[in-house]
């Protein structure tokens, strides 16, 4: 036998085989008190855990149990933000001065040369804040590069703003580039190694990592808000959906990443001894079309792609628990977020018109239409909608092809500027962070100054994003923030289709410990109180 074909029957038959492993020697019994959560996720692997550079499902999940913020967003509820590694903080009245009171004693995971940890003080905040800073790493480098931050004494931490920015506390809560990385730790380990072992302050910390298989997270039981109820947490990676929902059904795991369409919820909810998460908040499913390139940059042609994608046919096939209607970049709910009204009354709502689009491709000098390539994750979310879109597009001549990549590098060929329409789920907490990062030039892919997110290569905004940022009016900002989106909408840099709800579910014997309405992590929280019954 060929090393290729064995090579193809160990990548096919090695998941199934340490499913099997796991079904037959990890699955305790029902009410034998096992203290160990399993979890099974449809990745291959990480990318990374440093949580500068996170960006995906499975990256965010993890370092959220690994590290804290100065602040967190409650668990479970993203609209509560309380104290974390700070005890305390203030917001002087005009916006421009951050204070922080750290808790003191609090200590990190331990590391090679300190089997206790290190005692976190204001010195790894301001270690954490210029680390960000570093476009190199951190995905949020214009954010924090905005902050000028000193210590008074080890436990207080002040931050200037050189720009007035609407909620800046936010940048500190624990969320990828707010999590509080342990100076000795890092430098100790070095930038390449913190990837794959980092060291945090979170209830949870690494115990092992097999590459493509797993990722143990032992107890942290010096956490600063007690030791957790659970001994470890195994995160296990099966890209494969069928292979998760067994892994449930069989006792073998106890949390799934499910999937995003109507007929699973539908089946899972009368699974016995499951329950199904459906929780926000909702992140936007959404077409990024480079301008940078041909013939995406021709206006007409993005206005016939528009014209050419049936919106309410992409919803009705993710179902109606899931795929929530949205109009513009910034959700409603969130201040200076645009309304399906707006968007009609600004003549920027979407219209499904094929015949329209073939005029616009004529116009443009493509009455037969034209071929590209773009890349998409193998995630169902993104290879689904885009096989939907791929026959919806050919009805106008445009031959689309799918490069199908791992998700890791699918979030690496992204931001290397070759694809001319990127097809993005993501979410921010706010319209300051969906503007700058997407649609501000400091953030154009390879070339932008502190480049991001910016896919489509949009210059044209950024005295508006810039103003809307500074604005200490809440109505204005709110108008230029609208504003914004309405040339977004205009000269398309981008298409919304629909905000996209998280689908997990899980063993009735799993308690969060807390209800689950939202999470900016895109999965459940998992914390020191979470327990199996």
């Amino acid at each position: 036998m060929s090393m290729k074909r064995l090579s193809f029957l160990w990548h096919f038959l090695c998941p199934a085989m340490l499913l099997l492993c796991i079904g037959l020697f990890a699955a305790p019994a029902r009410g034998s008190g096992d203290k160990v959560l399993r979890v099974s996720i449809g990745m291959t692997d990480i990318k990374t855990l440093d949580p500068g550079l996170v960006t995906t499902t499975q990256d965010m999940f993890l370092a959220d149990m690994l590290f804290s913020g100065l602040l967190r967003f409650k668990p479970g509820d993203v609209s509560a933000l309380e104290p974390d590694l700070a005890e305390s903080y203030t917001l002087s009245p005009d916006g421009m001065l951050l204070s922080f009171k750290l808790r003191k004693g609090v200590m990190s995971h331990p590391f090679r040369g300190y089997p206790k940890g290190v005692e976190i003080t204001s010195d790894d905040v301001l270690f954490t804040i210029a680390k960000n800073a570093d476009p190199k790493k951190s995905t949020t480098a214009a954010t924090f590069q905005n902050f000028v931050a000193s210590a008074p004494d080890p436990y207080t931490v002040e931050i200037r703003l050189r720009q007035r920015v609407p909620t800046p506390e936010r940048a500190f809560a624990n969320f990828r580039t707010g999590c509080i990385i342990p100076r000795k730790a890092y430098e100790a380990l070095g930038e390449r190694r913190f990837k794959t072992r980092p060291v945090g302050t979170g209830p949870f910390m690494l115990s092992d990592y097999q590459p493509g298989q797993k990722i143990v997270l032992a107890a942290n039981t010096a956490y600063f808000r007690g030791k957790p109820k659970l001994d470890r947490v195994e995160v296990l990676f099966m890209p494969e959906i069928n292979s998760r929902e067994f892994a449930l059904s069989s006792g073998a795991v106890d949390i799934i990443d499910g999937s995003k369409e109507q007929l699973w919820v539908d089946k899972m909810k009368k699974a016995k001894g499951v329950v199904v998460d459906v929780f926000g908040p909702g992140e936007l499913a959404f077409f990024n079309f480079n301008v940078a390139k041909a013939p995406i940059s021709d206006l007409r042609v993005r206005q016939a792609l528009s014209l050419a994608t049936d919106i309410d046919s992409l919803r009705l096939f993710k179902g109606k628990d899931i795929a929530e209607e949205i109009c513009g970049i910034v959700a409603p709910v969130m201040p200076g977020g645009l309304t399906c009204e707006d968007a009609r009354e600004a003549g920027v709502g979407h219209a499904y018109d094929p015949e329209r689009a073939k005029a616009l491709l004529k116009e443009a000098g493509f009455p037969d239409g034209f071929d590209m390539t773009i890349v998409s994750s193998e995630r169902a979310p993104f290879r689904q909608i885009l096989e939907n879109v791929q026959a919806q597009w050919k009805k106008i001549g445009v031959n689309m092809q799918i490069d199908v990549v791992d998700h890791s590098t699918f979030h690496t060929r992204i931001r290397q500027n070759t694809s001319p329409v990127v097809y993005y789920i993501s979410q921010r907490p706010d319209a300051n962070e969906w503007l700058t990062q997407f649609f501000h030039s400091d953030a154009i892919v390879v070339k932008g100054k502190a480049p991001i997110t910016n896919f489509s290569n949009c210059d044209t905004l950024d005295g508006l994003i810039e103003q809307a940022r500074v604005e200490v009016d809440p109505a204005k900002q709110q108008s230029l923030w609208k504003e914004a989106q309405v040339r977004i909408l205009k000269e398309l840099y981008a298409l919304p289709l629909y905000l996209q709800l998280q689908v997990w579910a899980h063993s009735d014997r799993v308690d969060y410990g807390f209800p689950l309405k939202s999470s900016y992590t895109t999965a459940p929280n998992i914390t020191e109180l979470t327990a199996k019954k």
